[in-house]
């Protein structure tokens, strides 16, 4: 069967034709050229067409989307991860041999304390390489947020969808008092 004959305007619609032409009425929502009702209708009308003809009527007063983007490819650990991984490891290498000369220059006497710090260390060790490497860890292209970050964040989208800054407890703007930031 050739295209044409699959595209023929009296060929039954499939699931996935329906499910393609609601999806790209969504997007026309979302963009601001269906209102909420336009969409809600034709949505019904979508899901109770039967041929492709009526699929195509659906669409015929909406220009054609652009080309979704090619899916991207599947996270690989950044070498920034790696590093921070890596330098954590020196780290506590250092901290427990540093502490394994000061129990052997202290003369080794009785059990082996420094076995805590051996132990806080590769539990510390632990968190970071699950937090760098681990199946949640965040890629190089999303922010860093870090403490209080996120507030700094809702503020500067506050601002730059309000153009002004956000008012403080005391109901005074940053505008209204030249001699503040």
């Amino acid at each position: 069967m050739s295209d044409e004959d699959r595209t023929s305007p009296v060929l039954r619609a499939s699931d996935a034709d329906r499910e393609e032409t609601a999806t790209a009425l969504r997007e026309h929502c979302a963009v601001g050229r269906l209102t909420h009702e336009e969409l809600s209708d034709r949505l019904d009308a979508a899901y109770s067409a039967r041929t492709v003809a009526e699929l195509k009527a659906l669409l015929h007063d909406l220009p054609e989307l652009p080309p979704s983007p090619a899916p991207r490819p599947p996270r690989r650990t950044s070498d920034r991860a790696q590093r921070r991984v890596l330098h954590a490891v020196g780290t506590a290498v250092l901290i427990n041999v540093a502490f394994l000369l000061l129990f052997l220059a202290s003369g080794a006497h009785g059990g082996y304390w420094p076995r805590w710090i051996v132990a806080l260390t590769l539990i510390r060790l632990a968190f970071v390489a699950w937090r760098e490497l681990g199946p949640a860890a965040r890629t190089d292209d999303e922010p860093r947020l870090g403490r209080g970050g996120a507030e700094r964040l809702h503020d500067r989208v506050y601002r730059a969808e309000r153009g002004a800054l956000p008012r403080d407890r005391d109901g005074e703007g940053a505008r209204d008092r030249p001699d503040r930031r």
